[in-house]
C-alpha cells in the first residue's frame, strides 16, 4: 500500500513537471515573439536601403548634367545631387547627396558623399537614412556604406550601423562593425546582423542582448 502510494505520488510529480516545462517553453516562445516585432520595423528599413540604391544609385549617371559637373583629381564631380521618384505602389523616395564623384580610372565606381535617403515605406510611414560615405559599383551592384550608417523611422525606431554592404542582385545586407537598434518597445545591441533571401532570413550574432520594455 505504501509503495503504491509512494508510485502514484511520484507519477504525479512528474506529470506537474511535465506541465512547467511546457509553460516555460511557451513562455519562451512569447518573448522570441516579441523581439521580432522590435527588430523586424528597422530590419525593413535596412532592406529598403538596397532597395533604394536599386531604384536611384544606376540614375545619378544619366542625369549627372543636372548636377553641375566638374572634373578634379578625384573623377568627374557632380555637386548637390539630388533625386526624385517612386518605389513602387505610389510609395516615394528622395535622395540626396553633398557630392557624387565617379571615378576616371573605373568609372563603374561612383561614391557619395553625404548621403540622405528618405523613402516612403507605406501605410502613413517614412524612413529617414543617412550614410557620410557610400561607394557603388554599377557593374557589380554592389553598395558599400561606410563610416556610420543611421536609420530613423517615423514611428519612433531607430538604428546605428558602422558599416553595411548591400548585394542588390542577391537581395542580401551585411552589417558589419555592430549595430544598436532602438525603438518604443525595447533596445537591440549585435556585433553583425545578416539579411539574406531578399528579407526572408535575418540573422543577428556577435553578443546580441536584447531589452525589452514594459507595455504601458
Amino acid at each position: 500500500m505504501t509503495d503504491a502510494s509512494a508510485t502514484f505520488s511520484y507519477a504525479d510529480a512528474t506529470a506537474d513537471g511535465g506541465r512547467h516545462l511546457e509553460q516555460r517553453r511557451a513562455r519562451r516562445h512569447t518573448r522570441r515573439v516579441r523581439r521580432l516585432r522590435v527588430v523586424i520595423p528597422i530590419v525593413s528599413a535596412i532592406i529598403a536601403l538596397g532597395l533604394t540604391a536599386a531604384a536611384v544609385l544606376p540614375k545619378l549617371l544619366p542625369f549627372s548634367a543636372l548636377a553641375g559637373l566638374s572634373l578634379t583629381a578625384d573623377g568627374l564631380v557632380m555637386n548637390s545631387p539630388r533625386l526624385a521618384g517612386h518605389l513602387g505602389e505610389g510609395r516615394r523616395y528622395e535622395v540626396v547627396a553633398d557630392r557624387a564623384v565617379q571615378s576616371l580610372l573605373n568609372p563603374a565606381r561612383l561614391t557619395l558623399e553625404g548621403l540622405n535617403a528618405d523613402l516612403d515605406m507605406g501605410n502613413d510611414q517614412r524612413v529617414t537614412i543617412h550614410g557620410n560615405e557610400a561607394t557603388y559599383n554599377t557593374s557589380t551592384e554592389v553598395l558599400d556604406v561606410s563610416e556610420g550608417v543611421s536609420l530613423v523611422s517615423s514611428d519612433g525606431n531607430e538604428a546605428q550601423l558602422n558599416a553595411a554592404t548591400v548585394f542588390l542582385r542577391e537581395g542580401r545586407v551585411e552589417g558589419d562593425g555592430g549595430i544598436e537598434i532602438t525603438s518604443p518597445r525595447g533596445h537591440i545591441r549585435a556585433g553583425r546582423i545578416d539579411i539574406t533571401e531578399g528579407g526572408a532570413r535575418i540573422r543577428m550574432t556577435g553578443g546580441v542582448s536584447i531589452v525589452i520594455n514594459p507595455a504601458p
